[in-house]
C-alpha cells in the first residue's frame, strides 16, 4: 500500500510540475508578444504605433497630474481651510481630474487617431494596478496600508478613473473604424467605373 501511495504522489507532483512549466511557457510567450509590439519593422516603423504613442503619452499625463497636484493643492488649500477634510480632498482631487480631462479633450480634438487618449488612460489604469499590487506587498505588516490606500484614492484613483471615463466617452463618440478595402478583380473595378 505504501508504494502505491508514493507512486500516486509522484504522479501528482509530476503533473503539477508539468502544469507549472506549461503555465510558465505560456506567460513567457505572452511577454515576448507584448514587448515585440515596441520593436520596429525592417523599414524602421513601429510595429504598433498606437501602443507606442499611448505609452509615451501616459508619461506626459503622469507629469501633468504631478504638476497639477503640486501647484493646485498649494493654491487651493488656503481657500478650503474651513471645509471638512473629506470635502476639501474631494474638491482638490476633482479639480486635478478636471485639468487632466480638459488637456485630454484638447489633445483628443487635435490628434487624428481618436483612440490615443483613451489608450493613454488605459495605460494609467494599468499603472494604478501595478502600484496597488506592489505597494500592498511592500507595506504588508507595517500597519501603513490604510494611509497608503487613503493617499492612493485621492491622488491616483479619482483622477485616473474620471479621465478614463471621460476619454472612453470621447472615444465612443468620435472614433470611426477605418473601412476595410477588399481586393476586387480588375474586371469588377472596371465595370463599377462605367
Amino acid at each position: 500500500m505504501g508504494q502505491s501511495d508514493d507512486l500516486f504522489r509522484q504522479a501528482q507532483d509530476a503533473e503539477k510540475d508539468r502544469k507549472k512549466k506549461e503555465k510558465k511557457e505560456k506567460w513567457a510567450k505572452r511577454e515576448k508578444k507584448f514587448w515585440k509590439a515596441f520593436l520596429f519593422t525592417e523599414d524602421g516603423k513601429p510595429k504598433s504605433g498606437l501602443l507606442i504613442y499611448t505609452f509615451c503619452m501616459s508619461f506626459l499625463f503622469l507629469a501633468i497630474y504631478i504638476v497639477a497636484f503640486n501647484y493646485l493643492i498649494e493654491w487651493l488649500t488656503p481657500l478650503m481651510a474651513g471645509l471638512p477634510t473629506l470635502l476639501s480632498n474631494l474638491l482638490q482631487s476633482l479639480a486635478v481630474s478636471l485639468i487632466g480631462i480638459l488637456i485630454g479633450w484638447l489633445l483628443h480634438k487635435v490628434i487624428k487617431d481618436k483612440r490615443v487618449i483613451f489608450g493613454t488612460f488605459l495605460w494609467l489604469a494599468f499603472y494604478l494596478i501595478l502600484v496597488l499590487v506592489s505597494l500592498l506587498i511592500m507595506l504588508r505588516g507595517t500597519g501603513t496600508i490604510g494611509l497608503f490606500l487613503n493617499f492612493y484614492l485621492w491622488f491616483m484613483v479619482i483622477p485616473v478613473l474620471t479621465g478614463l471615463a471621460a476619454s472612453f466617452g470621447m472615444y465612443k463618440k468620435d472614433y470611426v473604424p477605418p473601412k476595410q478595402q477588399t481586393e476586387q478583380a480588375p474586371w469588377k473595378q472596371y465595370s463599377q467605373r462605367r
